[in-house]
């Protein structure tokens, strides 16, 4: 026990000489010179500053997933790309105080630039672009960058909308009563296995899924990609296209064919024409009933929880393509 203690007094006062020694030693944190580039200075002054989002236009692997194969986006189109992000994306929200808060809370403390697409490593599919854990949205194609393109424009704004949108129900939950609606009706990964799309460009969109209640085949995926697909498409499509589609209700039984001024078109003998009606008429007007619950569930609760009106948004988003594509 003695040398034990003998022992522990000389470790005491070694350690404690040692702490000491050093009392007048001062840290020195390490100096991180800030970059003087004209593209980092544009978005540190634009997005760091404002909204704490690092937006990481430089070439990272670490950003990336290895297994995907991408090329970095250009530089000169890094600026454009920003530029695009706050009048397509940012204005619209922030036309009013709440949106403005709203934007402030909740834009993704980082944005990554990727200038291809993303490809699968099978090299048949890609991916548009992707949220991780509601801190980071990445963007593909940059190098596409093409704002009088209209399936380009939508593409990049669909994307940061679908992606925004996971990030808000990940931090407020989705709406009451959204997994309740139709539960029965999502296919997991069999979604890409629907059929029929009705649409040329992104996204995929068919008859089908319309029956089932969802605007896009991927919405069928699960709760969330219903939810953030019908929040996307709602506020970047023309009001009339949209309701045409997944909200009104086609003839169930034969009726008129009209001409290109509403008129019945007759036949020989003086009598309308009539047509079929589509096979799946009876339900893919259902699926259009809870596609319009849906929807009214995502208004009330951007309203009730943000003070944000969805057609507002969908207005001034359609008001900024209409003007930049005629």
């Amino acid at each position: 026990m003695k040398k034990f203690t003998i022992l522990f007094s000389i470790l005491f006062l070694g350690l404690f000489s040692a702490c000491d020694s050093e009392d007048d030693a001062v840290y020195v944190p390490e100096v991180i010179e800030e970059s003087n580039d004209p593209i980092s200075i544009y978005f540190r002054d634009n997005f760091l500053d404002v909204y704490g989002t690092a937006v990481r236009w430089k070439w990272d692997d670490n950003l990336v997933d290895d297994t995907k194969r991408v090329t970095p986006a250009l530089r000169d189109l890094c600026i454009p790309m920003g530029d695009f992000i706050k009048d397509f994306w940012l204005a619209p929200f922030n036309m009013t105080e709440a949106g403005n808060e709203f934007m402030n809370e909740h834009f993704p403390p980082e944005i990554v630039f990727v200038g291809s697409p993303m490809w699968e490593p099978d090299g048949m599919s890609k991916i548009l672009g992707y949220a991780d854990a509601g801190a980071r949205i990445t963007f593909t194609e940059v190098n596409d960058f093409d704002l009088t393109n209209t399936t380009w424009l939508l593409q990049q704004l669909r994307t940061a909308e679908h992606e925004y949108g996971h990030i808000i129900h990940q931090r407020h939950n989705l709406p009451d009563g959204w997994k309740e609606v139709s539960p029965e009706n999502y296919k997991s990964n069999n979604w890409l296995n629907l059929a029929g799309d009705v649409q040329a460009s992104n996204p995929r969109i068919s008859r089908e899924a319309i029956t089932l209640g969802m605007v896009s085949n991927y919405g069928t995926l699960d709760v969330q990609e219903d939810f953030c697909e019908l929040l996307s498409l709602y506020i970047t499509s023309d009001k009339a296209a949209f309701e045409e589609r997944y909200l009104t209700h086609e003839p169930e039984a034969k009726y008129a064919q009209l001409d290109a001024d509403g008129n019945p078109v007759l036949d020989k003998d003086g009598d309308p024409i009539l047509l079929d009606p589509a096979a799946d008429a009876t339900e893919i007007n259902a699926g259009r009933d809870i596609i319009a619950v849906k929807l009214k569930m995502i208004k009330d609760y951007y309203m009730e929880k943000f003070e944000i009106d969805l057609d507002q948004i969908r207005d001034e988003i359609m008001r900024k393509i209409a003007e930049i594509t005629k």
